[in-house]
């Protein structure tokens, strides 16, 4: 219910660029881009922060018993020509013996959200971090028929690591569309109601 919910109240915004000659497509979390964006969620509020280092700007989500995204709308003709979706992140608190199949456990502390998104009958894929479920790992959401999740990372080092998804072949196995027409953070921990810290940067869709 939270996710038909959350996509039923969301603004979305724009405020991505491309880059036409090397076939990406963005995500900006400098200040100007920040200021653009709108978040929505149900009860407590997910804190999302922005910074910078010397790799440029990134992003910082916590979370405690709150359940908030940012998200923006994109082309649905985006992933014709840049099918990949890129993420770089590093979890620094993670949640502690939760069960992420059932509802009372269904949190994620880092993931990005694509598909169709809509007030009734959307269809979602969650690319989750996970340090419970196997990279690989695919399941429908408890709470939300038209949702999926899938765990992209297990990785429990602390550090910055990436990863690289084809995501329109993962829309059409998961749910016969070939395209998003939003992407969106969640961090996440209502249901848990534990606290959680993640980190987001270099989000973008690439056409290889």
């Amino acid at each position: 219910m939270l996710f038909m919910r959350f996509f039923a109240t969301f603004l979305y915004v724009v405020f991505i660029f491309a880059t036409a000659n090397s076939k990406e497509f963005r995500i900006d979390f400098s200040d100007e881009g920040m200021k653009l964006l709108e978040k929505r969620g149900f009860g407590k509020k997910t804190v999302y922060t922005n910074n910078k280092d010397d790799k440029g700007w990134y992003l910082k989500a916590e979370a405690e018993k709150s359940a908030t995204g940012l998200g923006m709308e994109i082309s649905k003709e985006l992933l014709n020509e840049m099918p990949f979706l890129n993420i770089t992140f590093k979890i620094e608190k993670d949640f502690i013996n939760i069960d992420q199949k059932t509802k009372d456990g269904h949190d994620w502390t880092a993931r990005i959200m694509v598909g169709h998104g809509k007030k009734i009958g959307a269809k979602l894929v969650s690319l989750a971090h996970s340090s419970f479920l196997e990279e690989g790992y695919l399941q429908q959401s408890p709470w939300t028929k038209g949702s999926r999740d899938y765990v992209i990372s297990n990785d429990k080092s602390g550090k910055w690591h990436t990863r690289k998804i084809n995501v329109r072949e993962l829309l059409e196995k998961t749910h016969g569309i070939s395209f998003t027409n939003f992407i969106a953070i969640f961090s996440d921990s209502n249901n848990s109601k534990q606290k959680i810290i993640a980190y987001y940067r270099d989000i973008y869709f690439s056409s290889e």
